[in-house]
């Protein structure tokens, strides 16, 4: 289905910052899971769009799927046709992947943010192409699950994009990945980030080598390019 931007919506699907802390102990310690809603927020903001923040207030189910697939079917219950889904784990997301987002649902087709762990940042998909219950059986919270999503389009011969691979902040050694190709005029999230790679009691001596490395000199990014909010 071709629609407009009055009837997509976008979904925010994240923890409050102490269950995500509970998740990610590395995080409790610092501002950056603050620090990443904020900027989230920020960049859906500028949309224009509408957008609903799902957090373990709003999430129904009892897995990470039945949580996931209720809230998109809530998004649809409220008179949208197409959602996108994003969550505030993904530090280099920016305006442009929305945008484009925005513009493969109103040609018709479905678009995936994949990220390097095997998962996806961004899903944007029709009311049509949503099957709650099988969208539910996905191999959530594994590698395979974006694999999962691209059988799953395909079986129903659902046409997509793909956005940029962007890595997403699940464990400690996200950070170093992240570091190396956040923009550098993200400062507060670089500043952030810096802190956390110097202070965390489990830094291995890889991790040394490179903090030495970017500490001593100024780190070039080398990531695909990124605009800023």
């Amino acid at each position: 289905m071709i629609c407009n931007k009055k009837n997509i919506a976008i979904l925010v699907f994240a923890l409050s910052r102490e269950e995500e802390i509970k998740r990610k102990p590395f995080l409790k310690n610092s501002s950056l899971q603050s620090d990443l809603t904020a900027q989230a927020l920020s960049i859906v903001e500028k949309t224009g769009l509408d957008y609903f923040v799902y957090n373990e207030q709003q999430q129904s189910g009892t897995g990470f799927g039945e949580r996931f697939s209720n809230a998109i079917n809530d998004i649809y219950k409220k008179g949208y046709h197409a959602v996108i889904t994003v969550g505030n784990d993904t530090p280099n997301l920016n305006n442009i992947h929305l945008l484009k987002a925005v513009e493969t649902l109103q040609k018709g087709h479905s678009v995936i943010g994949p990220s390097y762990d095997g998962g996806f940042y961004l899903l944007g998909i029709h009311k049509e192409a949503f099957h709650k219950k099988e969208f539910a059986k996905f191999s959530w919270n594994t590698a395979n699950v974006r694999k999962d999503l691209y059988t799953y389009l395909e079986s129903y011969n659902k046409s997509f994009s793909q956005l940029d691979f962007l890595y997403d902040l699940d464990h400690f050694s996200d950070i170093i990945n992240i570091y190396k190709t956040l923009p550098f005029l993200l400062k507060k999230l670089r500043s952030v980030l810096q802190r956390i790679l110097r202070t965390e009691d489990k830094t291995t001596d890889a991790t040394q080598v490179f903090l030495s490395s970017i500490f001593s000199r100024i780190y070039y990014n080398k990531g695909s390019p990124s605009l800023t909010q």
